[in-house]
């Protein structure tokens, strides 16, 4: 579910940009009061009060407690990652054992979305033929992805290289009261298995990737030379 903190603050969890931590973090400290919509939710789906939790979404958008939070736009925040190692991580997740590319929602169905949706069905147990696939049908994916999440109403948009320092500058900017060694200690969690052959990247196919995705890694602050397999 999309975040609602005490503070009227709101996460919003991109898939693969370690959101997983960042909601533990936040429950161990205390600072969630409710998950609403979608884990995955971006702004849209968040303020939609049509979308497939909706009545869990006007009951509380309509309860006293809330009305300062969401008739007020909400400080709102969330996390990416480099474009390229996007796909990796993906890829990672979903040749797991225990995922197998099983598909994710529908694109079109609001009682039945995920925002991967439309990778459904381009899996393949080679990395670089993944990508191809996806690039077959929605070049520039990622960059897109992304956009559906920073919009204008977004206030802070953090790095999941940088996972750990981004989160605590975001609470600083919400002023917070936490501790910061608590949080530079905390583990990952939501590693994925390594993949049973290791992601080397074709090299003709990575140039298309940071042409295709060159808007994305530009915007949120990226470099061709920032590392990545292969």
């Amino acid at each position: 579910m999309a975040i609602l903190l005490k503070n009227g603050s709101v996460f919003l969890h991109i898939p693969k940009t370690g959101g997983n931590w960042i909601t533990d973090v936040l429950q161990e400290l205390n600072l969630i009061e409710k998950m609403i919509s979608h884990k995955h939710a971006d702004i849209d789906k968040f303020f939609s009060p049509v979308f497939k939790y909706r009545k869990e979404w006007l009951k509380y958008l309509f309860s006293p407690k809330s009305f300062s939070y969401l008739h007020n736009k909400p400080f709102m925040f969330c996390f990416v990652r480099h474009p390229l190692s996007w796909y990796e991580s993906w890829f990672k997740y979903q040749s797991q054992s225990r995922r197998q590319w099983r598909p994710f929602g529908e694109p079109r169905d609001i009682y039945n979305w995920h925002p991967n949706a439309i990778l459904n069905g381009l899996g393949s147990s080679d990395f670089n033929q993944f990508v191809r696939n996806v690039i077959n049908k929605r070049p520039g994916y990622v960059t897109e992805l992304y956009g559906w999440y920073t919009k204008p109403q977004i206030d802070f948009v953090g790095k999941q290289e940088n996972l750990a320092e981004d989160f605590i500058r975001v609470l600083r900017i919400m002023n917070i009261s936490f501790d910061e060694d608590f949080i530079r200690k905390r583990e990952r969690v939501g590693v994925s298995e390594l993949p049973k052959d290791a992601i080397i990247w074709d090299e003709g196919l990575k140039e298309e990737i940071y042409k295709l995705e060159y808007a994305g890694i530009v915007r949120y602050g990226y470099y061709k030379t920032d590392s990545v397999s292969g």
